[in-house]
């Protein structure tokens, strides 16, 4: 295999480790952009992938002994000569080799497998704007929280249907799912806190994170390690002021 094919090799089982396994089939034109931007790759060449990725050339790799029977399956299906054919053969084939194809399968759900075993801490600052007629007060609220899943944690429909589309997501990725869902659960009790009363000004400092969060870990299935946190506001700003001649 040439130095330029094997490039192509690399690249595609980069997009393959990142986005998972049917990336490629489900994503054909992303992918044909990704070798287009990032690799010296001839255009005809990456076109002639594109078309093999639609018509559905790599979901049929390993069901072929050798890379003349792939060859044979692409002449047929994408029109092309017999050299492009046996180029894109010699690519699909190394690209999906059994030592690939092992470690995929070793991918599928690690990144869930380790998120289930550690904590993860979530920083969170919160921020409403109290209204009156007369004027506002900005309202802050910084807190740090170390959540840790226990032996029930499941996956709920959201990830499980992202786990579903790319099983090889990393721990990184799911831990930044969550951290994201507990803080837009946040934002919406400290902003209901904030604005429940239109006549008297939120105490902010009262504003009882633990609580909420210890509700989020029990819908969650999460337990909660610590959780640290203090509010402040910015004052009452009124909404005009009288001009002093």
């Amino acid at each position: 295999m040439n130095n330029a094919n094997k490039s192509i090799v690399n690249k595609l089982k980069m997009l393959i480790d990142k986005n998972g396994p049917d990336y490629l089939s489900n994503e054909p034109y992303l992918t044909y952009r990704e070798l287009t931007v990032s690799t010296a790759i001839d255009e005809k060449l990456a076109g002639a992938i594109l078309l093999a990725l639609v018509r559905g050339i790599c979901q049929d790799v390993r069901s072929y002994d050798n890379q003349e029977m792939l060859s044979e399956l692409i002449q047929k299906e994408c029109c092309f000569n017999k050299k492009m054919s046996d180029g894109l053969a010699e690519i699909f084939f190394d690209l999906y080799s059994k030592d690939n194809e092992d470690v995929w399968e070793t991918m599928k759900l690690s990144g869930w497998k380790q998120f289930l075993k550690s904590d993860f801490c979530c920083k969170w600052n919160g921020f409403s704007v109290w209204n009156t007629e007369g004027g506002s007060v900005d309202c802050h609220f910084e807190a740090d929280i170390i959540l840790k899943p226990v032996e029930t944690t499941g996956m709920d429909e959201e990830l499980s249907c992202a786990l579903s589309e790319n099983p090889f997501m990393t721990q990184d990725a799911i831990t930044e799912c969550y951290k994201k869902r507990i803080s837009r659960y946040l934002d919406y009790e400290f902003e209901e806190y904030c604005s429940c009363d239109d006549y008297y000004q939120p105490v902010v400092e009262d504003f009882e994170i633990d609580s909420y969060v210890k509700q989020w870990c029990k819908e969650n299935e999460f337990e909660l390690v610590s959780c640290e946190g203090d509010g402040h506001d910015d004052g009452y700003e009124p909404s005009f002021r009288h001009a002093i001649f």
